[in-house]
Formats: structure tokens, C-alpha cells, sequence
């Protein structure tokens, strides 16, 4: 099978390119402003007309690099800046566009004037060979194109037609596919291109291939798992892997190569010639030895957690079997204690007074019943720990062999232990050495792993792999190999560097310290001095201060009381329609399903409806082979389905529909009422795991002992669900809410955003204010918090109750370097902002960047404390948004209803898809909704009713009742409405 030649721009990306620019005062005054060379070029026109027409072509030609096309005019914006600066009557620019010869002439003239050329042959092929070393690093299509036309512009050299530009950008992603190639078999050695062919045929140890075996997901969670993903490692890990293969490959190239080895079967990537098909093999190997270190690790950290909760467990139902008899026995020994204690006092016989309690024999008895000692060490559930060492021990020898352990100083101890297991398990022994490290054993484990002198070794072994799992959490300990556990400088961009890397993308704060603090401490200085008397006359807003207690004052409804009754007044008006029919509808508008390109050759999908059931599929949670069953009208098999969903639907392509979508509803006039997508909201929604999925989700106690997974979700002020994802149900919020603001695709320039208490923490106010977000959580413990003033020479005896401390300025000062580095490295995508705040709330009070960032967090924790207090806009908006983000997930929840709502899927990836295609058909629902929502106030209002938009901004458009989202699914094209037009509303009831 010979490669397919890369697909290259959407239809919205070539208008992008090809479409005159949108224009603001800045813009015009910056490109369209004749200097005094340009006006002697002008003026030396005969005519206004032919004048005013020069200048048009002249500055769109260094504008844009190109002439005006055929029949297209420039801006009236243009065409009136240009008249009024060389005052003439800009109406008479009609007169030059109907003069074809006259534009011809005049354009020949400036291109010779200004050293412009058309784009001959050899200039294409040198182009070519210019950006192709490019393609290899920047493999998009849409920026490689933005970066072929700059230096166009850059050489003089005239605009080809789009397609033109297409072809260049086809031939040198095609040559930085075949350089890829070559990069990533570059280690092969001779013999290793026939081991990895033979991956993909059956062998003698199981019925299927090796690769097909390697990439078959791992079962439930337990060590025997663990044992057989540790096997496939050392498989991977078998062949010559190069450590440094991302500075030459880009994780974005990797990562598609990696995809089409794990989603082809065998017998295609045989087809494959050698190179593309060893080069694809190697990428999905690199992806597997990254995905396995992980999971392991994690699998480790899982099991680990999961032998102390069972433990706890046993001890609890140790207790409520034999706690009432060791109950009686204290009882027991209470009297006697008591009986001894008052016969000392009266000096009588102290063995009548025991025998006054309970017979001699019985006491004896009691005394010498050992099982009672017994049953009281069950309840101990680091007692009952040790019952799960058979299950670490058949993983651990293994997992210590395959992997190197690197840490911080402080953990030379534990990585001391680690390595005398390691030595231990490779000479098969079952004793430690005579004086193995014992410095980093807590005080909980102490009692245990010491005893009578000497250490229990199976206590030691378990000490030391929690630990080790501690060590990994928090980013103290890391591992060669891993895409997740790797020391934390390595996220971060080199010390050397940073700096010149930030030319061109600004951070919120000034880079010098000195120029940075002096204003944040005079904000806070500020904000406490007027706060203190407020408080102290009781007069704040929100919240008043009883015997130095804060009671912050419970936030009001601010929807008025018309409200539902308008709401219900509209949506009689919007038609009733099938949950396909909004689907087609909405493609016909925004043309979503047009990113859903094939992941081998780029291309859309051939059937619209087919890929429109898939999407459904993943959206109503309904799966893909009873939607087959579900949609008996297309004729769609299952196996269809899955080639889509293997194909077209992944986390990128859900990500670009949803951006259309999002941009398409936010240009909605009804849109404007509810905000103008500056502000935004995010929020955790929990959905049990069933089936397959349980042995995968995880176990929130907040939300009972079922195990299940959260889907994290951010809703604009304008109801746009633009970005979700799925996270651990054991995760804080707060440690993916930033995730959302800097990676979502749609236009959407968001500055403000809330969450609620899980959202917050003190590293997360830090990184949104350096990064340029207002973050605004409602926090439920407000009446605990805690204020950090800037010195101590401020007094607030009010407030004083309150203030946990002075803000450590010397330890900011001193680390404000590495502070400004990390938010640099999140901003330029380094390291996603999820996996460093969750590295770094784990990281231990030593670390000095946590403790520097924590300080920042504390000074912006306090300002949002006292801003809540004081100002009660703050928490309408934030309360006016939170409630957005509600009714969003009630929508959601009624849409993902199939299968009882239960997550059944096994991998991580799978149950992304599913988030994916759920937010999506919440999205297309809200545009669909605000499109009729227009309709339906139009109408109204054509009828005489009073609609005032005060009232109108609190509609929601994610109302339900009216879409049939259940039943057989059917897709009638033929019944969408033309384009420009719309589906009749509803009749006024009676």
C-alpha cells in the first residue's frame, strides 16, 4: 500500500487564507497608511478615480502580498481611509473596478516598482525544499501554510492561487513523512526490521501477533495485571528504542504514527512498504514503552492504595465480629481495676475483691485467653496489610528490575532501600542485607517494620513500595522512560533558554520582580485597609464578623420570578424535532462533520449520515452495535460503525467540530444577551462505571463506594460547552481547570473564570493570574479561610482572627525565576498545566518553586477573599455562571442516558471518545436551541409581546423537552430546510 497523499486545509481554512481580512482601526492604520513615498507614487495619477484605485492596489499588495482578485473589492473601510487621506470622493472607486486594463497596467506597475515576482517553477521547487525541513517539526497543515505565505510575502513574491499553495504544502509534507520514516528506523539493526515484521504474525506462545497482543488492553486491575503489562514491556523494550527520539521527531508526528499502528490490524500494515511500515511499528513501540512505564507506575500507585482500603476494611469487620467481646473483656478488667484500686484504699484482701467481680477461674481464665489478644490485632489494619505481600511480591521483583529510579537529595535513603531490594530479588534471597536503609521510614510504619531488635523484612518490603508510590506521586522520584513520571525540570524549558523562547507570547506579569511587587503589595495593603473598617461596623456586603468568627452571608437568586414563565412561553414556539434531524440541521449550518477527517489519508468521511450515527453512538452512550440495530432504516452494520469511530472519531476531531460549533453559536445574536464570551465556568460531572468500565473507574468516597469517572467540563457565559475531558474521580478540579482555558480551539477570548470549592487551590490562583485570568471559585469554606497579609506593620483587629501568616516575600524574590519559567512552559504548551499542578500540589514543603508558587496563591487567595467580601457583583457573577455550568450537566445527563448512564468502556482513550461525542450533542443542542430561541422572540415580539432582553438573558438554551432523543434513528436529509431558512414554529397553544 503506497502512502496516501496528506489531506491539507479545510474548505474554512482555505477561506481563511483566501478571504480579505477583517479589519479594526489598529490594523488599518498600521497597513493602510500612506507614508510620503506611497503618495508620490499616488499622486502621480491624472485622475481621482484612477488615484484612489492605485492606492487600493498599492496597499493591498504590501499588505497582503498578492493583488485584488476578480470581481472582489477591498473593505469599505479601506476604500473610505484611503479616499479621505488623499481627499477625493470615495464613491468613485466603483468607476475603477469596472476598468480591467487600467487594474492590469497599474498592478504590472507597482509589482516592477516594489521588486514583486510571480511564483515561477524554480521558485516553487526552492520553496519547497525551504519549508520541507519545516514540515517535519511543524507537521499541521494549517500554520505550515500561514508560514509558506509569510515568506512569501517576505521574498516579493506574488500569492498563488490556493491550490497551488496546496500542492507545495502535499510535496514537502510528503518529503517530511519519508524523513520521519528514516528517523525512526535510524537504530534498526540488521536482523531488527525482520523482528519487527514478524510482530505482526501469530506466533508459537499465543493465536495471535504480537502487536495485536501487545496493544490488547490489560484486565482488571490486580497484580497478575501488572505482571503481564511488565512482560509486554520487556517486549517493547527489546528493541533499540533511541531515549532522545523526540528532539528529532515531534511529539505531534509520533503520536499519529503511533495511533495508525495501534488502530490497523496486522495484515495492513503489511501491506505497508518496509520502511513506512517499520517506521510506523517503531512509533507505536516508542508510544507503548511511554504507555506501559505509565500504567504500571500507576497500576503500582492503584494496588498499593487499594491493599491499605481493603486492609482498612478487614480491620472494620474484625472489629464488628469480635469487638463486643473484647468490649466485655475491658469491662471486665475495668471492674477488677476498680475493685483493686478501693481495696488498696480500705486495705482489704484485693483477691476477695477481684472474686466480688467474677469467680477466680473465670478471671484466670480471661487473663489466659489468648484469642482475644488475638482478634484485638485484626482490628489493626496495618495488622491486616501484610495479607496483601503475596500480591506485591508477584509484580515487584520485576517492576524493580525494569525500571531506574532517580530522585531529590532527600530521597537517598528510600532509593537506597529500593536498590537493596532490587539486590535481593536477583539473587533470589529471602533475607536484607545486615544494615539496609532505614531513613525514610515514618513514624506510621515504624511499630511494623521494627521489631524485637531486627526489621521484619515483609513489612520493610511493603514500606519501601508505598513509599516509592509517594515518591512517584509527588514528583520526588521519577523514572527513565516515562511520559508522565519524569523529573520536573524536565517539563520545564531549559534555564538557559526560557526567556528567548517567550519572544512574541507575553506573560501577565512583568518578567523583573522589583518591577513586579510593589504594586501587588500596595493592591493588598489597600484592600485590607478598606476592609477592616467595614468589617468592624459590619457593613460588608458579603459577610459580617460575630466574636471574630466570619459568617459570610448566603448568595441570593438572581433570576427574577418571570422567568420560567417566559421560558416556557418560548419553547411551546420552538418545533419539536428528533435528535437526528438537529443533527443534520446544525451540519447544514456549520459543516462540522467536515473535520472529521480519516486519520491515514486526511480525508472527510463518504456517507455524512453514517458518521453522524457514530457520533450519536458515543453522544447517547448507546454503543455502536445497537445503534446499527437502532438505525434499521440506513443499513448500517456495526462493523461500518466501528471503521468510522476507529477512523474519523478521536479526541482531535471531536475537539475541531466542537470549535465550529462553539464559534457558530457565540456569533448568534441571542448569544450577545447572555455575555460576550469573556467569562466561563468549569465543573466535574460523575458517571458510574458499569460492565467492563467498573474494573476500570476509580472510587470517590464523596460519592459512595461504586467506582466511576468524571467527565470535567467548561461552558462559556454564552452556554457553549467548549472543552471536557475526561479525569480520575478521585482528582481534584482544580487540578484541570486550566487545561480548559488554554487548550480549547474555539475564538472564544475568555478572561474571567469560576469554579466551585473543588476547583481552587492556592497553586491554581497563582498560575491563572500569571497566565492573565481573573479566577473567581466559590469557595464553601469561605468562613475558615485564612488572609496573608504583605508585613506586619498593618493592624486589623477586626480582621486579625483571620490572617494565617505574612506572605514569605523573601522565598517569592528568590524563586520568582522558576515561578515565571513554569508559566512559561504551560503557556507554550512544554507541559500541559494538569500535570505539573498535580506534580506540584504532591510535591513536598521543601520543593522551593511549590513553596514560591503557594506564596503567590496566598496574596491572590486573599485579594478574591476580600473582593467576595466587599464587592457583591463578584458573587452574582460567579453564582449567574456556576449556575450555567448546572444546567449544562442536567442536560447532559439526560442526553447520556442509554446503558443507564453507566461508563462501560475499558480505556482511557475510549472513555475521552465518549466525553467527546457527549459535549458534542450538548453543543449541537445549545446552538440549535439559540437559533430557534431568535425565532421564536421574533415571532413574539411580531405579536405584540413585551420580551425585554433583561428578562431574556436568563433563558437558557439548554432546555430538552421538545427533542426526541430516544427511539430508532433515522436520517431524513430530504427534510432539513434549504439554506437560509428555517422550520415553522410552533402554533400559540389553544
Amino acid at each position: 500500500m503506497s502512502d496516501v497523499p496528506p489531506a491539507t486545509l479545510t474548505e474554512a481554512q482555505r477561506e481563511q487564507f483566501t478571504r480579505y481580512p477583517e479589519l479594526n482601526e489598529q490594523l488599518l492604520a498600521r497597513h493602510y497608511l500612506l507614508v510620503e513615498a506611497d503618495l508620490r507614487l499616488v499622486r502621480a495619477r491624472r485622475r481621482d478615480v484612477n488615484r484612489l484605485g492605485y492606492a487600493v492596489q498599492l496597499t493591498v499588495l504590501k499588505h497582503l502580498g498578492r493583488g485584488l482578485r476578480p470581481n472582489e473589492s477591498p473593505p469599505t473601510s479601506v476604500v473610505w481611509f484611503l479616499a479621505d487621506q488623499l481627499r477625493v470622493d470615495p464613491l468613485c472607486y466603483a468607476l475603477y473596478s469596472e476598468r480591467g486594463p487600467t487594474r492590469f497596467e497599474h498592478f504590472a506597475e507597482l509589482c516592477t516598482h516594489f521588486g514583486h515576482q510571480p511564483l515561477t517553477r524554480a521558485l516553487n521547487r526552492e520553496l519547497v525544499a525551504w519549508l520541507s525541513p519545516r514540515a517535519v517539526t511543524l507537521d499541521q497543515p494549517f500554520p505550515l501554510a500561514a508560514e509558506l505565505l509569510d515568506e512569501l510575502r517576505r521574498r516579493r513574491i506574488l500569492q498563488p492561487p490556493i491550490k497551488t499553495v496546496e500542492r507545495m504544502l502535499v510535496r514537502a509534507r510528503t518529503w517530511a513523512t519519508q524523513q520521519t520514516y528514516r528517523l525512526l528506523t535510524l537504530s534498526l539493526k540488521p536482523g531488527d526490521g525482520e523482528r519487527l515484521d514478524a510482530l505482526l504474525t501469530p506466533g508459537d506462545a499465543r493465536p495471535i501477533s504480537d502487536l495485536a497482543w501487545l496493544k490488547q488492553p490489560i484486565g482488571t486491575p490486580k497484580a497478575r495485571s501488572a505482571v503481564r503489562m511488565l512482560e509486554k514491556l520487556t517486549v517493547v523494550r527489546s528493541f533499540p528504542l533511541m531515549d532522545n527520539i523526540r528532539e528529532f521527531v515531534p511529539q505531534s508526528r509520533l503520536k499519529a504514527l503511533a495511533r495508525e499502528g495501534r488502530t490497523l490490524y496486522g495484515h495492513h500494515l503489511a501491506d505497508f512498504e518496509p520502511m513506512r511500515r517499520r517506521a510506523t511499528l517503531m512509533a507505536a513501540l516508542y508510544d507503548l514503552a511511554e504507555t506501559l512505564t505509565d500504567d504500571v507506575l500507576d497500576l503500582h500507585d492503584r494496588l498499593m492504595m487499594g491493599f491499605a482500603r481493603r486492609s482498612e476494611q478487614q480491620g472494620l469487620e474484625a472489629y464488628q465480629q469480635h469487638g463486643k467481646s473484647l468490649v466485655e473483656r475491658l469491662g471486665t478488667f475495668q471492674r477488677v481495676g476498680e475493685a483493686l484500686v478501693s481495696a488498696r484504699a480500705q486495705k482489704t484482701d484485693p483477691f476477695l475483691a477481684i472474686e466480688a467481680v467474677l469467680s477466680w477461674p473465670a478471671f484466670v481464665e480471661t487473663v489466659e485467653d489468648k484469642k482475644v489478644a488475638e482478634n484485638a490485632e485484626q482490628f489493626d489494619a496495618m495488622r491486616q496489610l501484610l495479607s496483601s505481600y503475596p500480591q506485591v511480591r508477584l509484580y515487584a521483583p520485576r517492576l524493580l528490575e525494569l525500571f531506574s529510579f532517580e530522585g531529590v537529595r532527600a530521597c537517598s535513603s528510600l532509593l537506597g532501600a529500593v536498590q537493596a531490594l532490587r539486590t535481593m530479588y536477583g539473587q533470589g534471597k529471602r533475607t536484607l542485607e545486615t544494615t539496609p536503609p532505614i531513613g525514610f521510614i515514618p513514624s506510621t510504619w515504624a511499630g511494623y517494620v521494627f521489631e524485637n531488635g531486627g526489621i521484619h523484612r515483609r513489612y520493610y518490603e511493603l514500606c519501601v513500595l508505598d513509599r516509592l508510590r509517594q515518591g512517584l506521586r509527588s514528583g520526588d522520584v521519577w523514572v527513565k522512560g516515562s511520559r508522565k513520571y519524569r523529573a520536573l525540570d524536565d517539563y520545564l524549558l531549559p534555564k538557559a533558554t526560557w526567556k528567548e523562547r517567550l519572544q512574541g507570547v507575553t506573560l501577565d506579569v512583568p518578567l523583573d520582580f522589583d518591577a513586579y511587587w510593589p504594586d501587588q503589595e500596595q493592591t493588598l495593603k489597600a484592600q485590607l485597609e478598606r476592609i477592616e473598617p467595614l468589617a468592624a461596623a459590619g457593613i460588608l456586603p458579603g459577610g459580617r464578623f460575630v466574636k471574630g468568627k466570619l459568617r459570610t452571608r448566603p448568595l441570593k437568586n438572581v433570576i427574577p420570578a418571570e422567568v420560567p414563565a417566559l421560558t416556557r412561553l418560548l419553547y411551546a414556539r420552538v418545533p419539536r424535532i428528533k435528535i437526528t434531524d438537529l443533527m443534520l440541521e446544525v451540519d447544514g449550518w456549520v459543516n462540522f462533520t467536515d473535520t472529521f477527517t480519516n486519520l491515514r489519508s486526511g480525508f472527510a468521511a463518504e456517507r455524512r449520515d453514517h458518521l453522524l450515527t457514530a457520533i450519536l453512538a458515543d453522544g447517547i452512550n448507546l454503543g455502536l452495535t445497537r445503534m446499527a440495530e437502532a438505525s434499521r432504516d440506513l443499513k448500517v452494520t456495526p462493523q461500518m460503525l466501528f471503521y468510522l469511530s476507529d477512523w474519523h472519531l478521536r479526541t482531535e476531531t471531536y475537539a475541531a467540530a466542537l470549535s465550529q460549533v462553539v464559534n457558530f453559536q457565540s456569533r448568534q445574536p441571542f448569544a450577545a444577551l447572555w455575555g460576550d464570551g469573556t467569562t466561563s465556568s468549569s465543573d466535574g460531572q460523575r458517571f458510574p462505571a458499569g460492565s467492563h468500565g467498573r474494573a476500570h473507574g476509580q472510587v470517590n468516597a464523596k460519592y459512595g463506594w461504586e467506582p466511576g469517572v468524571t467527565f470535567y467540563t467548561h461552558v462559556s457565559d454564552q452556554y457553549a460547552p467548549f472543552s471536557t475531558r475526561v479525569i480520575s474521580a478521585t482528582a481534584r478540579d482544580a487540578t484541570y481547570v486550566l487545561d480548559g482555558l488554554l487548550y480549547h480551539q474555539s475564538d472564544l477570548k475568555l478572561d474571567e473564570h469560576y469554579t466551585d470549592t473543588a476547583g481552587y487551590k492556592e497553586h491554581l490562583f497563582a498560575l491563572m493570574h500569571l497566565l492573565g485570568f481573573g479566577f473567581v471559585p466559590r469557595i464553601r469554606n469561605l468562613n475558615d479561610t485564612r488572609l496573608y497579609v504583605p508585613d506586619r506593620s498593618g493592624t486589623y483587629p477586626t480582621l486579625n482572627s483571620h490572617i494565617g501568616g505574612v506572605i514569605n516575600v523573601k522565598l517569592l524574590r528568590a524563586h520568582w525565576d522558576d515561578v515565571l519559567r513554569l508559566a512559561a512552559s504551560i503557556r507554550l504548551g512544554t507541559v500541559t498545566a494538569s500535570m505539573i499542578i498535580g506534580k506540584l500540589a504532591a510535591y513536598p514543603q521543601q520543593n522551593g518553586l511549590a513553596l514560591a508558587l503557594r506564596e503567590l496563591g496566598r496574596v491572590r487567595h486573599t485579594l478574591h477573599t476580600l473582593r467576595w467580601l466587599s464587592d457583591p457583583d463578584v458573587s452574582r457573577r460567579t453564582l449567574v455562571g456556576l449556575n450555567k455550568g448546572e444546567s449544562r450537566n442536567a442536560l447532559a445527563e439526560a442526553v447520556f442516558s442509554q446503558r443507564q448512564g453507566e461508563v462501560q468502556d475499558r480505556s482511557f482513550e475510549a472513555q475521552n471518545q465518549r466525553a467527546s461525542g457527549l459535549n458534542l450533542l450538548v453543543a449541537l443542542i445549545t446552538a440549535w436551541n439559540t437559533v430557534y430561541l431568535t425565532q421564536a422572540v421574533d415571532a413574539l415580539r411580531s405579536e405584540g409581546h413585551s420580551l425585554p432582553d433583561e428578562l431574556l438573558q436568563h433563558v437558557s438554551p439548554l432546555k430538552w423537552e421538545h427533542i426526541g432523543l430516544t427511539g430508532d434513528y433515522s436520517w431524513r436529509t430530504q427534510e432539513v430546510p434549504v439554506s437560509g431558512t428555517f422550520r415553522p414554529l410552533r402554533k400559540p397553544p389553544g
